[in-house]
């Protein structure tokens, strides 16, 4: 049989994949002897097919019913031609009909029909003389469930069967039989013999199955008619992964996907981009949400997740969808039994790559050679050097090593989740609890967070009327602090400090308390400093109607209501700890305390009613849809604060009155839009689709507030034409499918506030500013207006218009699969004020001219693609893919450059695609004086020498000064990112490697990392890398020659010039994770737990990068350690089902 023909033979999917984990086997058992359910005597329907083959029949018949076929593409024949005729009739009728003079019979067991060859045929069929042997096996999916109905062949020959009701089959086999297992929606299976009698097989289900379903935009399709340009991760491999968030587990794991880690700590956040855009949308079960309610959310409770990456897929979400979206799909209960599921994981972490720094009195040699260099006195003198060597002078010759007294080896991190579910088919239930307790490296864990999530999910079938009823509730409540004091309120105070205070002084005194230091960040971490403290508590609620019209066949109507609230408290205790003086016990306060609240809070609400219909008529599907969608959101924000507080109670009424400061601000939203979808498939072979979005945004004027956004989009599934069924046959494609979109997305604004082309609220209003202190009268503030600007009369929508071309294909039996998109994105609609100059604005009115329309044009294309190849030998499966982005973007137009800068080719942003900045070109060290003296130098530099930095004269006028500053370096955001993925199996034993990485992208290093800053004219030198600095001997060095001050020769070297870029180009073993599946031998027999698994896994292992050179990990949170630092992890999971 024909591979494409097995690939469309009935079941349907989302009848198979039910049917196929066999979720209540139990009910199965009870009535597997009688030969028709109450279900099918009941079942009456009609069904008209002239000269239709019995493939085309039974996916009829599955359409009409909850039926299911199964059968085996080597006895049964669904290619024949027959004819059925039928006016509400039983489905015994209809089959009698079908199988008529097809030699074929059938079984009813429940809902599934098994279709075999009659008693009387296989009597006629010659028996070959078999001179080997029986065995027996069960066939199981991954869960241990029996798969029904599943094909089991030798290889090499037709002699096979089919699995009974409990997965069984039986078999005669010759001496060294390699026997096929397949089933729709698993991969195949191959697995010798040899001397075994009882097999035990579990199938794997195929990530690429055609008939799998997708959810695309407001409804759903399968990955066979997809022609959208679409992702997908697979959220379990999230799972033994010790990530406090979804961002931290992305990285490499999608085409298309973009993910930049800067440095780690508490439910650190990684950007997320698509192709290079700004951050994605987030849609959860149909509803746009928060953006943070996904990146929150654990990944035990996600049952799918794709990015959408083209209009065709995303022109239907209208404004906010440009830049592409993440899409998610809940887990809900499923049919069956009970199931209850918990999951653990502990990890540790640390930093991933963070140089040590030297001894004091290794530093003070070398700043001595940096005064020497200077022709200056030694920094220290050799008493001094040897005090801190034998640690005889605590309080000015020590060798503090800040991080051992502020910092602990590693930071814990804590996960449990439990999950219930369950249900029949009339009614089924999901229900997650999850906490995360996560820790900091801070020796006292002032700085920590913890977080509750959880989800309730029901949904109730009303069989007579075909209406389903699913509501859902999820939510979290999450509370991250970090100490606060005068001196620092963050992560990067505490980390600079503890870089750049000087080890030469102590950090506790004689009796171990805080030593009253500026910036001691032992005191800025103890237990006794103020506090930052941000709880979030948000709870959503979904209510979701889908009624099946019975009486109109393929039309299903859809209303959906979502309601989002959240509440934030800040509170913000700023208090100094207490210090001590070296011989005292006595605490000292610095500074007094100040306390600052906030609240915000706020909800949104959407609503959604939809008409879907879907039709085949012979080999034509037809599915449309029509909505209508608007969704409202309001927030408030109110703030109050006292300072200079003379008893240290954190509460606002024991602070001074006469400090007192309130403040406040509320907003609301309001979008809406009128969608439309159609979608037509000839044959499964030729796909057209279009979506249309009538799109409003109060963000507009009245007469500006909606537009009109489409997108088109056409495949063609070559490999289902008949000139390609030999190369089908041979397997040399199963898949190969070409597609291509254009559409139009609106965004209703741009970047943030501080962006030029920002739309401000009520911009499009006469606006006046208020200032309460505007004048003083009699001793008193009294309030002033002030004007706004000229509104603009041109603001409405931008656009983006979208081009995607892709293909998708697999060969080899499935065994090479890959995809391959271009895209092309650009964007219009920019105001900008014009030049005044220019338009001859001569008679000022006091204030700027509006804005308007420009011809302005943002650009950024490129391509992603993903390879891949699996197989299976035996008991060992394994599956290797790579994927790649690769993107750069422009100006074609910048409506706010200026004129000189658009005619200086060297400079201008238009036209350009991504670099790092205007800098000055280094031209190396001077390699002597007379080179110094022939050379031309920056202006306000001198005493320039051997090993100063030497910049090049680029228009030639004789002096370097900004107009030898031209563009230069790489962006600091990476242009090309990729992925390789290793996922091994075998025996229950599984392997999955994550690698991952990027192209160059470009870091300055400045300050403390370049000896320019921090602890420089005392001790310039802090990490060994360092000290590759320039001299006679040295002179292909990483650094200019050392210096006790940069001032000394007019801060020439530090001069903003390429020679400080370093390329941060990476590659990095970024998840890997090992462990062993109980249920695969050891429990396979223990009926009462469904899953149980052990794994090992890590995060950022080892990385490869020009960076580290320069003591920097290439995903870090500043070039001079003024962040915490990129973490590399190690944990233990266990996930038990019962």
């Amino acid at each position: 049989m024909k591979k494409n023909d097995r690939d469309r033979r009935v079941p349907l999917l989302t009848k198979t994949i039910r049917i196929m984990k066999v979720t209540s086997l139990c009910n199965l058992l009870a009535v597997c002897s009688i030969s028709a359910s109450t279900y099918a005597q009941s079942l009456k329907f009609s069904i008209h097919k002239q000269n239709s083959s019995i493939s085309e029949v039974f996916k009829e018949i599955e359409k009409k019913s909850d039926f299911t076929f199964f059968f085996n593409d080597n006895q049964i024949n669904v290619k024949q031609k027959v004819n059925v005729s039928a006016n509400n009739a039983s489905i015994e009728d209809v089959l009698a009909q079908v199988l008529q003079n097809t030699g074929y019979n059938y079984q009813i067991i429940d809902k599934q029909i098994l279709i075999k060859v009659s008693d009387k045929e296989v009597m006629a069929v010659p028996t070959v003389a078999q001179s080997g042997r029986k065995i027996t096996g069960t066939v199981l999916d991954a869960t241990g469930m029996p798969v029904i109905g599943a094909n089991v062949m030798v290889k090499g020959t037709t002699n096979g069967t089919i699995t009974d009701m409990d997965g069984k089959f039986s078999l005669d086999v010759e001496e060294g039989a390699t026997l096929v297992v397949s089933y729709i929606g698993f991969a195949n299976q191959e697995i010798k013999v040899g001397n075994q009698t009882n097999l035990s097989i579990t199938m794997k289900e195929d990530a690429e199955a055609l008939d799998e379903l997708v959810v695309v935009g407001y409804g759903t399709t399968t990955k066979r008619s997809m022609i959208a340009s679409v992702s997908s991760v697979n959220s379990e491999e999230l799972g033994t992964l010790p990530i406090a968030n979804m961002s931290k587990g992305l990285a490499g794991r999608a085409p298309g996907l973009i993910v930049k880690t800067s440095g780690g700590g508490i439910n650190n956040k990684a950007q997320i981009s698509i192709r290079g855009g700004s951050t994605p949308l987030v849609v959860i079960d149909g509803v746009i949400r928060n953006y943070d309610d996904f990146i929150q959310m654990p990944s035990e409770d996600i049952e799918s997740l794709s990015l959408l990456k083209d209009a065709s897929a995303t022109a239907v979400y209208g404004s906010r969808a440009a830049d592409g979206i993440i899409q998610v799909t809940a887990k809900k209960g499923k049919e069956g039994k009970v199931s209850i599921e918990y999951g653990f994981n502990m990890s540790f972490s640390q930093p991933a790559h963070w140089e040590e720094p030297m001894n004091t009195w290794e530093r003070a040699e070398y700043a001595n050679k940096a005064k020497q260099n200077d022709g200056l006195p030694d920094a220290f003198s050799e008493d001094r050097i040897q005090k801190m060597r034998d640690g005889s002078g605590p309080l000015q010759n020590n060798n503090t090593r800040w991080r051992d007294l502020v910092l602990r080896n590693v930071a814990p991190q804590y996960q449990h989740n439990i999950r219930l579910s369950g249900g029949t088919e009339l009614n089924h239930y999901y229900v997650s609890l999850s906490h995360l307790n996560q820790e900091s490296l801070y020796k006292t864990n002032t700085y920590n967070m913890q977080r509750t999530n959880f989800r309730l999910s029901q949904s109730s079938l009303i069989k007579s009327i075909g209406l389903n009823v699913t509501t859902t509730m999820d939510g979290y409540l999450q509370k991250e602090v970090h100490p606060y004091t005068s001196s620092a309120s963050g992560p990067g105070a505490v980390f600079g400090h503890i870089q750049n205070i000087s080890p030469l002084t102590p950090g506790v005194n004689k009796y171990g308390l805080p030593y009253n230091i500026a910036d001691n960040p032992v005191m800025e971490t103890s237990k006794d400093a103020g506090y930052l403290r941000k709880e979030e508590k948000v709870i959503n609620g979904n209510l979701k109607l889908e009624w099946s019209l019975p009486w109109a066949d393929g039309l299903k109507l859809s209303a959906t209501g979502n309601y989002r609230y959240g509440f934030t408290p800040y509170k913000q205790w700023r208090k100094d700890a207490a210090v001590y003086n070296w011989d005292s016990k006595e605490p000292l306060s610095n500074n007094l305390p100040s306390l600052y609240n906030k609240t915000n809070y706020g909800y949104t609400w959407t609503m959604q009613f939809f008409a879907n219909y879907n039709k085949t008529f012979g080999k034509h599907t037809i599915t449309a849809l029509a909505g209508y969608e608007e969704t409202y959101g309001y927030s408030n924000s109110y703030w109050l604060s006292r300072e200079n507080y003379q008893f240290p109670i954190d509460q606002i009424n024991p602070g001074p009155e006469d400090t007192q400061k309130n403040g406040g601000s509320e907003s609301e939203s309001g979008r809406a839009g009128w969608i439309a979808q159609a979608k037509y498939n000839y044959d499964n072979r030729y796909f057209i689709e279009g979506s249309m979005r009538y799109d409003g945004s109060d963000n507009f004027p009245v007469d500006h507030r909606w537009g009109t956004f489409f997108s088109a989009s056409v495949g063609w599934s070559v490999a289902d034409e008949a000139f390609m069924e030999t190369l089908v046959e041979k397997d040399i494609f199963n898949q190969l499918k070409f597609r291509a979109s254009y559409g139009q997305v609106g965004l209703d604004n741009w970047g943030d506030e501080n962006n030029v082309y920002h739309i401000g609220r009520f911009e499009y209003l006469t606006s006046y500013s208020l200032n309460t202190k505007g004048y003083v009268i009699n001793g008193a503030y009294s309030p002033t207006f002030s004007e706004g600007g000229i509104p603009s009369p041109d603001i409405s929508w931008f656009t983006t218009e979208q081009v995607d071309v892709g293909i998708d294909f697999s060969s080899l039996n499935n065994r090479l699969y890959g995809t391959a998109d271009y895209f092309f994105y650009k964007t219009h609609g920019f105001l900008y004020a014009p030049n005044q100059i220019d338009v001859g604005y001569t008679a000022p009115l006091g204030m700027s001219l509006p804005r308007v329309s420009t011809d302005g044009e943002y650009r950024r294309a490129g391509f992603d693609f993903n390879l891949g190849w699996r197989d299976s030998f035996e008991d060992f499966n394994y599956d290797i893919s790579f994927n790649v982005t690769k993107f750069d973007q422009l100006w074609a137009y910048d409506p706010s450059e200026s004129v000189s800068n658009v005619m200086n080719p060297y400079k201008r942003t238009s036209q350009q695609k991504g670099y790092y900045g205007n800098l000055y070109q280094n031209l190396g060290f001077f390699t002597s004086a007379e080179d110094v003296y022939n050379s031309v130098k920056p202006l306000g530099s001198y005493d320039l020498t051997a090993g100063d930095l030497k910049y090049n004269d680029f228009n030639g006028d004789g002096k370097i000064d900004g107009a030898d500053q031209i563009r230069m370096g790489k962006n600091s955001f990476p242009r090309a990112n990729f992925g390789l993925n290793v996922k091994l199996d075998y025996k229950g034993f599984f392997l999955n490697v994550l690698f991952q990485g990027s192209s160059r992208f470009d870091m300055y290093i400045a300050g403390t990392a370049a000896m320019n800053g921090g602890q420089t004219g005392e001790l310039p030198v802090i990490y060994e890398y360092q000290t590759d600095f320039w001299t006679p001997d040295n002179t292909d060095a990483r650094y200019p020659r050392l210096m006790s001050s940069a001032g000394l020769n007019g801060n020439n070297n530090y001069q903003s010039s390429d020679f400080w870029l370093i390329n941060g180009a990476y590659l990095r073993m970024k998840d890997v994770s090992f462990g062993y599946n109980f249920k695969k031998s050891l429990l396979k027999d223990v009926s009462w737990i469904s899953k149980a698994s052990l794994a090992f896994s890590g995060q950022n292992l080892f990385t490869i990068s020009e960076a580290l050179k320069y003591g920097l990990d290439p995903e870090n949170a500043s070039t001079e350690h003024y962040g915490y630092p990129n973490e590399r992890v190690y944990a233990i999971s266990l996930n038990i089902g019962f």
